[in-house]
Protein backbone atom coordinates (compact mmCIF):
# COMPACT_ATOMS: atom_id res chain seq x y z
CA UNK A 1 0.00 0.00 0.00
CA UNK A 2 2.61 2.67 1.28
CA UNK A 3 4.62 1.27 -2.17
CA UNK A 4 1.60 2.69 -4.24
CA UNK A 5 0.84 5.65 -2.57
CA UNK A 6 4.69 6.74 -2.92
CA UNK A 7 4.46 5.65 -6.64
CA UNK A 8 0.82 8.00 -7.22
CA UNK A 9 2.53 10.47 -5.48
CA UNK A 10 5.69 10.59 -7.17
CA UNK A 11 4.23 9.72 -11.02
CA UNK A 12 1.51 12.50 -10.60
CA UNK A 13 3.31 15.54 -9.25
CA UNK A 14 6.74 16.66 -8.64
CA UNK A 15 7.10 16.06 -4.80
CA UNK A 16 9.84 14.22 -4.19
CA UNK A 17 9.10 10.78 -2.59
CA UNK A 18 12.74 8.99 -2.48
CA UNK A 19 13.29 6.02 -4.56
CA UNK A 20 9.63 5.63 -5.54
CA UNK A 21 9.32 2.20 -7.67
CA UNK A 22 7.90 3.45 -10.97
CA UNK A 23 7.94 -0.19 -12.48
CA UNK A 24 5.88 -3.61 -11.59
CA UNK A 25 3.14 -3.87 -9.35
CA UNK A 26 3.37 -0.77 -7.19
CA UNK A 27 2.99 1.36 -10.38
CA UNK A 28 -0.01 -0.95 -11.27
CA UNK A 29 -1.94 -0.51 -8.68
CA UNK A 30 -1.16 3.51 -8.03
CA UNK A 31 -4.26 4.35 -9.66
CA UNK A 32 -6.54 3.32 -6.69
CA UNK A 33 -4.62 6.64 -4.46
CA UNK A 34 -4.63 8.84 -7.69
CA UNK A 35 -7.81 10.86 -6.53
CA UNK A 36 -5.91 11.02 -2.82
CA UNK A 37 -2.94 12.99 -4.55
CA UNK A 38 -5.58 14.77 -6.48
CA UNK A 39 -6.54 16.54 -2.75
CA UNK A 40 -2.91 16.79 -1.92
CA UNK A 41 -2.47 18.97 -5.62
CA UNK A 42 -5.48 20.58 -4.13
CA UNK A 43 -4.47 21.67 -0.97
CA UNK A 44 -1.25 22.80 -2.82
CA UNK A 45 -3.69 25.07 -4.72
CA UNK A 46 -6.03 26.44 -1.96
CA UNK A 47 -2.82 26.76 0.28
CA UNK A 48 -1.37 29.53 -2.23
CA UNK A 49 -4.88 30.94 -3.08
CA UNK A 50 -5.11 31.86 0.19
CA UNK A 51 -1.49 33.36 0.97
CA UNK A 52 -2.02 35.06 -2.47
CA UNK A 53 -5.07 36.67 -1.66
CA UNK A 54 -3.93 38.46 1.49
CA UNK A 55 -1.39 39.71 -0.26
CA UNK A 56 -2.74 40.61 -3.80
CA UNK A 57 -6.54 40.25 -4.00
CA UNK A 58 -9.07 37.30 -5.50
CA UNK A 59 -7.67 37.94 -9.43
CA UNK A 60 -3.88 37.16 -8.61
CA UNK A 61 -5.19 34.36 -5.99
CA UNK A 62 -6.66 32.58 -8.69
CA UNK A 63 -4.02 33.24 -11.09
CA UNK A 64 -1.68 31.90 -8.51
CA UNK A 65 -3.88 28.72 -7.54
CA UNK A 66 -4.07 26.96 -10.86
CA UNK A 67 -0.60 28.19 -11.41
CA UNK A 68 0.61 26.49 -8.78
CA UNK A 69 -1.33 23.22 -9.18
CA UNK A 70 0.20 22.87 -13.09
CA UNK A 71 3.73 23.62 -11.42
CA UNK A 72 3.16 20.85 -8.22
CA UNK A 73 2.53 18.10 -10.81
CA UNK A 74 4.37 19.94 -13.68
CA UNK A 75 1.77 20.38 -16.21
CA UNK A 76 1.56 16.34 -16.81
CA UNK A 77 -2.44 16.90 -17.49
CA UNK A 78 -1.99 19.73 -19.08
CA UNK A 79 0.76 18.13 -21.87
CA UNK A 80 -1.84 15.58 -22.22
CA UNK A 81 -4.49 17.83 -22.86
CA UNK A 82 -2.63 19.85 -25.68
CA UNK A 83 -1.12 16.70 -27.39
CA UNK A 84 -4.34 15.07 -27.49
CA UNK A 85 -6.19 17.66 -28.73
CA UNK A 86 -3.47 18.12 -31.54
CA UNK A 87 -3.31 14.72 -31.94
CA UNK A 88 -7.48 13.54 -32.46
CA UNK A 89 -8.12 16.00 -34.54
CA UNK A 90 -5.23 16.94 -35.91
CA UNK A 91 -4.13 13.82 -37.96
CA UNK A 92 -6.19 11.99 -41.00
CA UNK A 93 -5.39 8.41 -39.96
CA UNK A 94 -5.36 6.68 -36.78
CA UNK A 95 -1.10 6.21 -37.53
CA UNK A 96 -0.67 9.94 -37.83
CA UNK A 97 -2.81 10.74 -34.73
CA UNK A 98 -0.87 8.76 -32.42
CA UNK A 99 2.50 10.22 -33.94
CA UNK A 100 1.48 13.27 -33.55
CA UNK A 101 0.24 12.94 -30.34
CA UNK A 102 4.27 12.48 -29.36
CA UNK A 103 5.32 15.01 -30.94
CA UNK A 104 6.08 17.23 -27.97
CA UNK A 105 5.97 20.61 -30.56
CA UNK A 106 2.15 21.88 -29.68
CA UNK A 107 0.08 23.07 -32.78
CA UNK A 108 -2.79 24.72 -32.88
CA UNK A 109 -5.23 22.54 -31.43
CA UNK A 110 -3.14 22.08 -28.20
CA UNK A 111 -2.45 25.87 -28.03
CA UNK A 112 -6.35 26.56 -27.70
CA UNK A 113 -7.11 23.46 -25.63
CA UNK A 114 -4.51 24.48 -23.05
CA UNK A 115 -5.68 27.94 -23.07
CA UNK A 116 -8.89 27.59 -22.49
CA UNK A 117 -8.66 25.16 -20.10
CA UNK A 118 -6.72 27.52 -17.97
CA UNK A 119 -8.47 30.70 -18.41
CA UNK A 120 -11.59 29.47 -17.04
CA UNK A 121 -9.79 27.52 -13.91
CA UNK A 122 -8.63 30.76 -13.34
CA UNK A 123 -12.01 32.33 -13.94
CA UNK A 124 -13.96 29.88 -11.83
CA UNK A 125 -11.76 30.25 -8.79
CA UNK A 126 -11.78 34.09 -8.90
CA UNK A 127 -15.93 33.25 -8.67
CA UNK A 128 -15.60 32.75 -5.33
CA UNK A 129 -14.41 36.41 -4.10
CA UNK A 130 -11.80 37.39 -1.57
CA UNK A 131 -10.97 36.64 1.89
CA UNK A 132 -11.87 34.26 4.41
CA UNK A 133 -15.52 33.91 3.42
CA UNK A 134 -14.63 32.97 0.12
CA UNK A 135 -11.99 30.30 1.64
CA UNK A 136 -14.45 26.97 1.32
CA UNK A 137 -15.70 27.76 -2.00
CA UNK A 138 -12.40 27.97 -3.59
CA UNK A 139 -11.71 24.92 -1.12
CA UNK A 140 -14.86 23.17 -2.79
CA UNK A 141 -14.01 24.20 -6.43
CA UNK A 142 -10.55 23.18 -5.80
CA UNK A 143 -10.79 19.78 -3.77
CA UNK A 144 -13.95 18.81 -6.12
CA UNK A 145 -12.25 19.56 -9.25
CA UNK A 146 -8.47 17.77 -8.47
CA UNK A 147 -10.13 14.80 -6.79
CA UNK A 148 -12.65 13.57 -8.93
CA UNK A 149 -10.75 14.36 -11.62
CA UNK A 150 -7.52 12.09 -11.02
CA UNK A 151 -10.61 9.53 -10.75
CA UNK A 152 -11.59 9.65 -15.23
CA UNK A 153 -8.49 7.84 -15.91
CA UNK A 154 -9.00 5.06 -14.34
CA UNK A 155 -12.71 4.82 -15.31
CA UNK A 156 -11.47 5.13 -19.12
CA UNK A 157 -8.40 2.71 -18.76
CA UNK A 158 -11.16 0.05 -17.50
CA UNK A 159 -13.30 0.67 -20.46
CA UNK A 160 -11.27 1.17 -23.39
CA UNK A 161 -8.12 -1.14 -24.43
CA UNK A 162 -5.18 0.75 -24.57
CA UNK A 163 -4.04 2.31 -28.21
CA UNK A 164 -0.32 1.60 -28.11
CA UNK A 165 1.25 -1.78 -26.65
CA UNK A 166 4.09 0.40 -25.19
CA UNK A 167 2.26 3.06 -23.38
CA UNK A 168 1.08 4.40 -20.13
CA UNK A 169 -2.68 3.61 -21.11
CA UNK A 170 -1.87 -0.10 -20.46
CA UNK A 171 -0.89 -0.03 -16.65
CA UNK A 172 -4.16 1.50 -14.93
CA UNK A 173 -6.73 -0.90 -16.31
CA UNK A 174 -5.04 -3.57 -14.22
CA UNK A 175 -6.71 -2.01 -11.21
CA UNK A 176 -8.01 -4.79 -8.52
CA UNK A 177 -11.39 -5.16 -6.60
CA UNK A 178 -10.13 -3.51 -3.43
CA UNK A 179 -7.39 -0.80 -5.50
CA UNK A 180 -11.20 0.10 -7.30
CA UNK A 181 -12.64 0.74 -4.00
CA UNK A 182 -10.19 2.58 -2.42
CA UNK A 183 -10.52 5.37 -5.56
CA UNK A 184 -14.15 5.26 -5.43
CA UNK A 185 -14.55 5.74 -1.96
CA UNK A 186 -12.36 8.83 -1.87
CA UNK A 187 -14.23 10.15 -4.52
CA UNK A 188 -17.10 9.77 -3.15
CA UNK A 189 -16.23 11.14 0.36
CA UNK A 190 -15.01 14.33 -1.14
CA UNK A 191 -17.81 14.98 -3.56
CA UNK A 192 -20.35 14.17 -0.33
CA UNK A 193 -17.70 16.96 1.61
CA UNK A 194 -17.74 19.56 -0.92
CA UNK A 195 -21.30 19.37 -2.57
CA UNK A 196 -23.28 17.76 0.02
CA UNK A 197 -26.90 16.66 -1.38
CA UNK A 198 -25.50 17.58 -4.86
CA UNK A 199 -23.25 15.41 -5.09
CA UNK A 200 -24.53 13.33 -8.05
CA UNK A 201 -25.09 16.45 -10.11
CA UNK A 202 -20.92 17.03 -9.61
CA UNK A 203 -20.45 13.37 -10.54
CA UNK A 204 -22.64 13.41 -13.43
CA UNK A 205 -20.94 16.51 -14.67
CA UNK A 206 -17.28 14.63 -14.40
CA UNK A 207 -19.26 11.90 -16.10
CA UNK A 208 -19.65 13.94 -19.20
CA UNK A 209 -16.09 14.90 -20.17
CA UNK A 210 -15.51 11.26 -19.63
CA UNK A 211 -17.81 9.67 -22.45
CA UNK A 212 -17.05 12.28 -24.86
CA UNK A 213 -13.32 11.35 -24.52
CA UNK A 214 -13.74 7.56 -24.54
CA UNK A 215 -16.07 8.07 -27.59
CA UNK A 216 -14.04 9.91 -30.00
CA UNK A 217 -10.66 7.91 -28.55
CA UNK A 218 -12.46 4.75 -29.38
CA UNK A 219 -13.22 6.57 -32.77
CA UNK A 220 -10.16 7.63 -33.88
CA UNK A 221 -7.18 6.03 -32.36
CA UNK A 222 -8.49 2.56 -31.06
CA UNK A 223 -8.60 3.02 -27.59
CA UNK A 224 -6.57 4.97 -24.85
CA UNK A 225 -3.11 6.25 -24.47
CA UNK A 226 -0.98 8.45 -21.26
CA UNK A 227 -2.22 11.81 -23.00
CA UNK A 228 -5.72 10.52 -23.37
CA UNK A 229 -5.91 9.85 -19.89
CA UNK A 230 -3.99 13.29 -19.14
CA UNK A 231 -7.04 15.24 -21.11
CA UNK A 232 -9.34 13.08 -19.03
CA UNK A 233 -8.05 14.33 -15.72
CA UNK A 234 -8.08 18.29 -17.13
CA UNK A 235 -11.32 18.33 -18.83
CA UNK A 236 -12.91 15.97 -15.57
CA UNK A 237 -11.71 18.59 -13.41
CA UNK A 238 -12.85 21.70 -15.23
CA UNK A 239 -16.22 19.99 -15.48
CA UNK A 240 -16.54 19.05 -11.88
CA UNK A 241 -15.53 23.30 -11.02
CA UNK A 242 -18.12 24.11 -13.40
CA UNK A 243 -20.63 22.13 -11.76
CA UNK A 244 -19.60 23.50 -7.89
CA UNK A 245 -18.90 27.15 -8.81
CA UNK A 246 -23.12 27.35 -10.71
CA UNK A 247 -23.96 25.40 -7.67
CA UNK A 248 -22.73 27.74 -5.33
CA UNK A 249 -24.07 30.76 -7.85
CA UNK A 250 -27.47 29.49 -7.12
CA UNK A 251 -26.93 29.29 -3.19
CA UNK A 252 -27.28 25.41 -3.38
CA UNK A 253 -23.89 24.61 -1.45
Amino acid sequence: MIAALRAAVGFLTRIPVGSAPFAGSALDRAGAWFPLVGALVGGVGLGVWWVADELAGPFVAAVAAVLATVIVTGALHEDGLADTADGLWGGATRERRLEIMRDSRLGTYGALALAGDLLLRVALVATAGSGSAAFADVARILLAGHVVGRAAPLVLAAWLPPARADGQGQRLGRLGAADTVVAAVTVLVVAVLTSGWWAPVVLAAAAVPVLGLRRAARRRIGGVTGDVLGAAVALTNLAVAIAVVALAQEDLL
